[in-house]
């Protein structure tokens, strides 16, 4: 028996089971011979060709006891073969679908950590921007203070300075010269003084 016919269900195309007699199995192909006749599917004779010849196979094999039992031991180790697989592929499905939610709940953890770093690092940041406003209203505020100690100084002292003759004034006073003509006055107002009593003596 060849690779090939080995892979064809021969029960599965004949829709028959193990245990099934001669008669069924005759029923069966005779049901399935019509179906698949060539003469039956015009519009596609080469696939009803070749399942026509495989249904006469598998009656050909299912109702010759030899051939049936050789069929039989390797359609059974398939049938078993295949649930090993579909056990394993099912198994590596389990797995498969376990290492992909352990993945997952890592990456949410991990996403989750991302957003709490962040979340800190922007409240550190706005931490220190507002730390760096407040120090920079201090300078401003401290400057300020300073340039108006400066303006209320240089007021004042304009402000003494400007009782004075321009030549008296701190650009160019000479406090010798000052001196010298404060006596001056003093000397006119007494001279002033000596002639007004000296008149008034006449007069009396």
């Amino acid at each position: 028996m060849s690779s090939e016919d080995q892979e064809i269900d021969y029960y599965e195309l004949l829709d028959v089971t193990y245990n099934d007699t001669r008669e069924v199995i005759d029923k069966a192909y005779r049901r399935a011979a019509i179906r698949f006749h060539p003469d039956k599917n015009r519009d596609n004779t080469l696939e009803a060709t070749n399942k026509f010849l495989l249904v006469s196979k598998a009656y050909q094999t299912l109702i010759d006891p030899k051939k049936k039992l050789e069929y039989d031991t390797l359609h059974k180790a398939r049938i078993a073969a295949k649930k090993r697989y579909e056990a394993l592929d099912t198994k590596r499905k389990a797995m498969k679908e376990e290492l992909e939610e352990g993945e997952k709940i890592a990456k949410q953890a991990k996403k989750t950590v991302s957003t709490e770093e962040s979340k800190q690092a922007k409240i550190e940041r706005l931490r220190e921007e507002t730390l760096n406003r407040r120090r920079e209203r201090d300078e401003r505020l401290r400057q300020a203070a300073i340039a108006k100690s400066k303006l209320s100084s240089s007021t004042a002292n304009n402000s003494s300075s400007s009782n004075l003759p321009p030549i008296y004034r701190k650009s160019n006073f000479n406090f010798n010269v000052y001196e010298t003509m404060v006596l001056n006055k003093m000397l006119e107002v007494g001279k002033l003084e000596q002639e007004i009593r000296e008149r008034e003596s006449r007069k009396s």
